[in-house]
């Protein structure tokens, strides 16, 4: 998490919503809060929490419940909140505090932070209690039984996780299986069991074969085991159905690049730097291919773009000096060398070397 100081926090004040900076204004000053609804009240213990103010999120929280008490709604995204900033302690609580309310969620959350702090009989008790709950309610059911993996999956206890889910998956029906079939994929990958990954990669793709989210999520699963080629065809049939976000675009090159299909990986780079020329990493990762291949005209054009974005960098005087020796041009490469020089400072005098290097060898220069 960030932890920015009051300072920090007035300095990013762009970055902040109105209703934010209101309250935070109030606290500070010590002032009774104006009205927030709920939506802007989960806004606000978000922002606290993702700037690691527990204590201030808290304040928040508090007022929150204390002024909306029965939004069903703002209750159960305060919850995910403090599900999604690890606070087990405080998500307990209120679980407790509202067990009134007949949602699945309040037990889902319930087995979740016992999970996590440590109460596994507790939390299997109540998983029990849950399921003979649920028992008439298919998609309830499997929610109790996926909140339970999850949080088995978590605290690294695979072996449960997989078990549990293998006792719901016959009890229920196929639209609520893929995320517990997700889980059990995750526990056995990392078990590295990798004949059951493979087995349930191909009854996940059986399930939903035309998701362009799965693809992609099933390519980064086929990455991970060594299945390079799967793992391209996953990545390139998700973008056949629509999934080009500059993420997808990125697992697409990098695949490429670690299967030497270098001219494929050029590709979607280019595509992807269409998009977003500026991007650093991309530009030198795209010289470095070329370097490879030994392209040294277009390494030169990705690794000048990358010099005109991050001009301090030192190596990359070294790789347009290195381009131009293997083209002959060793005038143009001394020249790099002494700007490279000049603009970085050569902390390392690796350019400094270098320069001496192709001097003493091309005397005439």
């Amino acid at each position: 998490m960030l932890n920015f100081d009051d300072n920090n926090l007035e300095e990013n004040e762009d970055s902040f919503s109105d209703s934010f900076l209101e309250w935070d204004e109030s606290q500070k000053k010590g002032l009774p809060p104006g009205y927030f609804d709920p939506d802007e009240l989960c806004e606000i213990i978000d922002t606290y929490l993702s700037l690691d103010k527990v204590a201030e999120g808290k304040i928040a929280l508090e007022y929150a419940l204390r002024v909306h008490p029965d939004n069903e709604d703002m209750i159960y995204d305060i919850m995910q909140i403090l599900n999604d900033y690890e606070l087990w302690d405080d998500l307990l609580y209120l679980t407790n505090q509202y067990k009134h309310i007949e949602q699945v969620w309040i037990d889902g959350h319930k087995i979740t932070s016992l999970l996590h702090l440590g109460m596994e009989e507790n939390a299997f008790t109540c998983f029990r209690q849950a399921k003979q709950k649920y028992a008439s309610n298919k998609e309830d059911l499997s929610i109790i039984y996926q909140a339970m993996a999850e949080a088995l999956y978590d605290i690294d206890l695979y072996d449960a996780a997989i078990n549990v889910i293998k006792e719901i998956l016959s009890k229920i029906d196929i639209e609520e299986k893929e995320d517990l079939l997700w889980i059990q994929l995750q526990s056995y990958l990392a078990l590295k069991d990798t004949e059951n990954v493979q087995k349930l990669c191909d009854q996940i793709i059986k399930s939903n074969p035309m998701d362009a989210e799965t693809w992609s999520r099933l390519g980064l699963i086929y990455k991970e085991i060594g299945e390079k080629e799967k793992s391209i065809d996953a990545f390139e049939f998700a973008a056949s159905l629509g999934k080009k976000e500059p993420i997808d675009m990125l697992n697409l090159i990098y695949s490429y690049k670690e299967n030497g299909n270098f001219l494929k990986a050029l590709e979607i780079v280019d595509e992807y730097l269409d998009k977003s020329p500026n991007d650093y990493i991309i530009n030198l990762l795209a010289s470095n291919i070329c370097m490879e291949i030994e392209d040294w005209e277009k390494a030169l054009k990705y690794t000048d773009k990358a010099i005109s974005i991050g001009p301090s960098s030192d190596f990359l005087y070294l790789y347009k000096s290195k381009c131009f020796l293997k083209l002959g041009e060793v005038k143009k490469a001394i020249k790099a060398l002494d700007d490279g020089i000049i603009k970085s400072g050569d902390k390392s005098n690796e350019l400094k070397s270098e320069l001496e290097r192709i001097k003493k060898e091309n005397p005439e220069y």
